[in-house]
């Protein structure tokens, strides 16, 4: 996948589009406000323009955090800056903003209006906004609203683009099909199998390499430079500020702790909160024996897991607010009287039967008990705007000329200078070098700024900004031959014995070819002749035939013998079988039509918008783009 981020953002971008072919909705998730968006404070800032439309900034961050939130989720950790940049999800998300504004000014070329009566309908007849009984349900559709930060307005505000671009796409691609015997040909491809004798020669077997001498030792050593260059290293000047450095010089006033609680009090507010257990029961008749069970005073928990046949896991579901139950549950629920069950409450899962066991009333609290959450809070957000205040100053008079030296003193940034570096953070003895804040965004910057060169003032996830100023640049270099005789020695035994046994390897395939028998061949030479399962085209895990002999194996003709080496040593094959294909079975066939059928897709849709971009030229400002991130 990050692959296809990284090569072909087009792909990514057309699948999106083509999303809308299949759901006329698709929920995205929370937008939440994440750290490391930079420049924010500048959503006029153009990043692209598509003909005679514009990408603004905040147009490309608003689309890009959804997908950051949703590979938070899925891998369970912070993404900073780098990460984001390095996966190329900026550029993937900008190129799918051009690509859909290409295809909104084509619609708008043609004329596709979009009557209130289909997005109506395209609403009405989705199947999240339904409620039990399959029908339309207004308050399953402003909950889903609700939940992904939506409006009624914003949703068809959106449909009313989606749906265009949707039927633009589904008239240009809607009949494609891929024949069958196409599928049938990929298909016996991808399928045929490969049978071999195989003999593995290892490293190993080559014996009496003996010790190189001095003039092994240089030759190898010319020959080779490559391998013992050491890296490029940078010195360079960082001006740095942290959160911290411009604390002590903030205050926040009682007035304005005042103000804020006035204003934020009902978000300070908690609302009341109960505990709530629940029986989920499968049937009707299982809801009414729990009903009968539960007004005979038997114990709850026991009825949900005797009758109900529940996990008792599953019957306390804590302490819960109105919002965080489905509207039918949480109007039962906050009307229930404490210890007293609920009547069964029908809805697609099942019948729910509730209790309330605990009752925590809604709570209002004091200035005083909401002080320190309110200073912290107002400090943190003016640290924030103080060091974005300066990033701006320093950013301006740099730009005006002024060296950096007299800045830094200026604005009292910390000023740290690195003798030299290489791109890992490493001095030439190859110890860590000691960086204040943000030590991989900074040595990333370093490295893409010229020699005697200031960067653009660059903020950190952690809470800090640093500008760097390159000082010198000392090119990749081989390293003196005394330094590295150690890994000199090492690497001239791996390539004598690697010779050794290729020339053994060569040797055995061309008495094999000269009509000796493979077992005959390699049995004089003490080495064993395996034949491991068929081969797959596509490696499969725990092959133990290495992928450059199976692929060589793959372009030979029965009987004929190969030779291949990796790592480990040499291994000749001898290719015994052909095992062709059998039918394309009827729901691989199928599987096919859907893979191979998107492609096809994909690639029409690619093509559109290549060709859109000849009616509608699209510029990217790379330079806007790269200082986001």
């Amino acid at each position: 996948m990050l692959q296809v981020i990284r090569t072909r953002a087009g792909g990514i971008v057309v699948k999106v589009l083509f999303g809308l072919l299949i759901l006329s909705f698709g929920f995205w998730g929370l937008y939440t406000r994440s750290s490391f968006f930079q420049n924010e404070k500048s959503p006029d800032t153009i990043v692209a323009s598509v003909g005679a439309r514009e990408i603004r900034v905040d147009q490309l961050q608003t689309a890009i955090k959804p997908t950051v939130e949703r590979l938070r989720a899925q891998f369970g950790g912070a993404l900073d800056a780098a990460q984001v940049k390095q996966l190329g999800i900026p550029q993937a998300v900008l190129d799918q903003l051009v690509e859909q504004s290409l295809l909104d000014q084509e619609v708008a070329h043609l004329r596709l209006d979009l009557s209130d009566e289909v997005v109506r309908a395209a609403i009405t007849s989705n199947p999240a906004f339904a409620g039990p009984d399959g029908r339309f349900n207004h308050d399953q559709f402003s909950q889903l609203l609700a939940m992904n930060g939506l409006t009624e307005e914003g949703l068809v505000a959106k449909m009313r683009g989606d749906i265009p671009r949707g039927d633009l796409l589904q008239a240009l691609t809607g009949g494609v099909t891929i024949p069958t015997p196409v599928i049938d040909t990929i298909y016996r491809y991808r399928s045929e199998k490969r049978v071999a004798d195989i003999v593995a020669i290892p490293l190993a077997k080559a014996t009496g390499i003996g010790t190189p001498s001095d003039d092994d030792i240089q030759k190898f050593y010319e020959a080779h430079q490559d391998m013992f260059k050491a890296a490029e290293h940078r010195g360079f000047t960082m001006a740095s500020l942290a959160l911290a450095d411009v604390a002590k010089d903030i205050s926040v006033s009682n007035d304005d702790l005042q103000a804020a609680y006035k204003e934020h009090k009902d978000d300070l507010s908690v609302p009341e909160q109960r505990q709530v257990e629940q029986i989920l029961a499968p049937t009707e008749d299982k809801a009414k024996a729990v009903e009968d069970a539960l007004a005979a005073g038997q114990d709850f928990t026991k009825v949900a897991t005797t009758i109900a046949g529940q996990d008792p896991q599953t019957i306390d579901l804590g302490l819960v607010k109105m919002g965080d139950l489905p509207k039918p549950l949480a109007d039962a629920a906050f009307d229930l009287d404490l210890n007293k069950p609920s009547e069964a409450i029908k809805d697609s899962l099942g019948w729910h039967i509730l209790m309330v066991t605990k009752i925590e009333p809604a709570k209002t609290p004091s200035f005083d008990e909401a002080k320190q959450a309110l200073t912290d809070e107002l400090t943190q957000e003016a640290e924030a705007d103080r060091l974005d205040h300066i990033g701006n100053q320093v950013d301006d008079a740099l730009a005006g000329g002024a060296p950096l030296a007299d800045v830094a003193a200026k604005y009292h940034l910390n000023v740290t200078t690195i003798a030299s570096a290489d791109a890992g953070g490493r001095d030439p003895d190859g110890k860590p070098v000691a960086i204040p804040v943000g030590s991989k965004d900074v040595l990333k910057v370093v490295f893409d700024t010229n020699e005697n060169t200031n960067s653009r003032v660059t903020a950190v996830e952690d809470g800090a900004i640093f500008v760097v100023h390159v000082d010198k640049v000392v090119p990749p270099q081989t390293r003196p031959i005394t330094e590295v005789k150690d890994q000199i020695v090492t690497a001239w035994t791996t390539q004598q014995k690697t010779d050794a046994v290729k020339k053994d390897a060569d040797a055995l395939a061309a008495a094999v070819a000269s009509g000796t028998p493979l077992a005959k061949a390699a049995a004089d030479k003490k080495l064993t002749v395996a034949t491991p399962p068929p081969l797959s085209r596509r490696p499969q895990p725990g092959s133990t035939v290495p992928a450059p002999l199976a692929t060589k194996l793959f372009d030979a003709k029965v009987g004929d013998t190969v030779v291949a080496t990796d790592a480990t040593g040499t291994f000749v094959g001898q290719l015994k079988e052909i095992q062709a294909a059998p039918d394309t079975p009827a729901d691989v066939a199928k599987a096919m039509q859907t893979e191979l059928g998107n492609a096809a897709r994909y690639d029409i849709v690619g093509e559109l918008t290549e060709a859109l971009k000849k009616r509608y030229p699209v510029t990217i400002n790379h330079d806007v783009l790269d200082k986001l991130f």
